[in-house]
């Protein structure tokens, strides 16, 4: 099996695009591959790092997990002083760990306050116990018998989803100094380490903050969302060392990184203007370009060398509208993108672009010029000049609604999106919390199906299609690319076999299955609200419904490809 990868990997290396120029490093951040909940500064979901080809079936024993209070999203790691260290947060304790002889050891662990009703922190011998209990209710395909479950729980599994988006718990960051910074609700906390050149360093009390009332708009929020409060959303470093937010009620802030003491504000000029995503941040405009959208436009901000932000040209500001399409009753914030802005473009001679899909019903992938717009561009009736090229994303005829609340993932000129919206109605689910449909996708109720690659022509200044797949449907995960083994990973199954759920990998350039690691309907494996992340070596690492999950394919059942498996049981010969 190890040598059928590298000879896959060899052979995918003689690509053209399999070492793009990666995105430059912020020098206020840790130098590491994942830094940031969309891995850097660019936003691209992407590494060249290289995650094993083949397929296999979770065994015992071939993976670890740690148990989470609720649902944590952010995980990041680092190397220091020559050990693996890791960060796990769930918006109610951050916890650090090393890998000891292969093994995640935890070091050490801090609570934060938060503001859930009723919330206890439970034990990791009550998240196992939870564990298999779900495991059992979510087999027998029980709907009700899980949601009665989960509204049961001490830590408001019912609503951990809800919880984590009010408590602002969804983007966050890893210093220059190995501090952590992230949202708590209204406010902001970061936890330092007592020595950031000790890899088994304890971590400190943390620095907590409270935002002003000012900065929300409840009313507004409640109107033109899908949520009922407003929170801090985004969070991100400038290049020029200024801690940058945006709040979903259209307000974007700094702060100073290592106080947290609140340094300007800007309020988006349109009354329906909302934050639904996150935003990336680039060395342009003397390190303070921040790229964020709204429901209506993407900004290019500037802020500067005293944490002032910027919106007028002679900064090197701008903004550009897009079009926002409409309010979709299911799989979607608001109108207007879902998707944080991607950056494209790092290497001498290539396009510098800024890319998101856009609110129309069958959405487009749009390319906007990150810079200088060029003299020979394209001139497109109707569209703003800052638009490089929009490409109508093709499912196919059978879907008619193709919309996402997932980011592009970007490496190199490559772009790929996924489809969030069901195009099978199914039976309201008796319940608000979005953690049970997380359970349920893909067992019970259909997975949101398609997804499609694009790549970036240079010489013609346009997207050009590469391949789609409607027989795929996704979870609510983040996908990654894996640079280095020249292939996308989703997390999802098959559209023809409910019940069965993967993690899937698909050549970059012609969309073939190359690699999956079937889990089954085990909820301990299942990524819903996060992002697919790997650790160093490869290795799959990410937050789940659950806690922490690491992979070890090597520890793991080999199997034929289960596209081959579904051939041969379709055989009638």
């Amino acid at each position: 099996m190890r040598s059928m990868y590298l000879l896959a990997l060899v052979l995918w290396s003689g690509s053209a695009a399999a070492s793009p120029t990666e995105p430059p490093a912020n020098p206020f951040l840790a130098r590491e591959f994942n830094n940031q909940s969309h891995w850097n500064d660019a936003a691209t979901d992407s590494t060249a790092l290289a995650v094993p080809r083949g397929h296999y079936r979770v065994t015992a024993g071939s993976y670890e997990w740690v148990p989470g209070e609720a649902l944590g999203i952010p995980h990041y790691s680092a190397q220091v002083a020559g050990r693996e260290v890791h960060w796990f947060f769930s918006g109610t304790t951050m916890r650090k760990f090393v890998r000891d002889q292969g093994a995640l050891r935890e070091v050490d662990r801090r609570a934060v306050q938060h503001q859930l009703p009723d919330y206890v922190l439970p034990t990791d011998a009550l998240r196992r116990r939870q564990a298999e209990d779900l495991r059992a209710l979510v087999a027998a395909r029980d709907e009700q018998a899980i949601v009665d479950y989960l509204g049961q729980q001490p830590n408001r599994l019912l609503s951990a989803v809800e919880d984590q988006v009010a408590q602002g718990v969804l983007y966050s960051l890893i210093t220059a100094d190995h501090g952590f910074i992230g949202a708590n609700a209204r406010g902001l906390l970061r936890i330092d380490q007592d020595n950031p050149a000790d890899p088994t360093s304890r971590l400190r009390e943390p620095l907590q903050v409270t935002l002003p009332d000012s900065l929300f708009d409840d009313a507004k929020v409640r109107e033109r969302t899908i949520f009922q409060t407003d929170s801090v959303f985004g969070l991100g470093m400038t290049f020029n060392g200024f801690l940058v937010i945006n709040t979903v009620g259209g307000r974007i802030a700094t702060l100073d990184r290592r106080s947290l003491r609140l340094i300007d504000v800007y309020q988006t000029p349109e009354p329906e203007e909302l934050f639904s995503n996150s935003f990336a941040t680039s060395r342009e405009a003397q390190g303070g370009a921040v790229y964020v959208a709204s429901n209506r436009k993407l900004y290019r901000f500037v802020v500067d060398a005293h944490g002032r932000i910027r919106t007028d040209g002679r900064a090197g500001a701008w903004s550009a509208r897009y079009d926002a399409g409409e309010r979709l009753p299911v799989g979607k914030i608001a109108d207007g993108t879902g998707a944080t802005p991607t950056l494209m473009g790092f290497g001498r001679g290539e396009d510098e672009l800024v890319v998101l899909t856009d609110g129309r019903r069958k959405m487009r992938l749009v390319a906007f010029w990150r810079n200088e717009i060029p003299k020979h561009r394209r001139l497109q009736p109707g569209v703003d000049p800052r638009i490089a090229d929009q490409l109508e994303v093709d499912m196919g005829p059978e879907l008619a609604t193709v919309q996402s609340e997932q980011s592009v993932v970007a490496y190199g000129s490559y772009a790929f999106v996924l489809n969030a919206v069901p195009d099978k109605p199914a039976p309201p689910l008796k319940t608000r919390g979005s953690y049970a449909r997380g359970l349920l996708t893909g067992l019970t109720r259909p997975l949101p199906r398609g997804v499609a690659m694009l790549r970036w022509n240079a010489e013609q200044d346009r997207w050009q299609a590469l391949w789609q797949r409607a027989d795929i449907g996704t979870v609510a995960t983040v996908p990654m690319i894996s640079g280095g083994s020249g292939m996308v990973i989703v997390n999802g199954g098959f559209v023809s076999r409910p019940g069965e759920l993967y993690h899937l990998g698909f050549d970059l350039d012609r969309g073939e299955l190359v690699m999956s690691i079937a889990s089954g309907s085990d909820p301990l494996f299942n990524g819903a609200f996060t992002g697919i992340k790997c650790d160093r070596s490869g290795a799959l690492m990410y937050t789940t419904v659950l806690g922490l999950v690491r992979f070890d394919v090597a520890r793991m059942q080999a199997v034929d490809s289960p596209e081959a498996r579904f051939s041969r049981s379709t055989d009638t010969r």
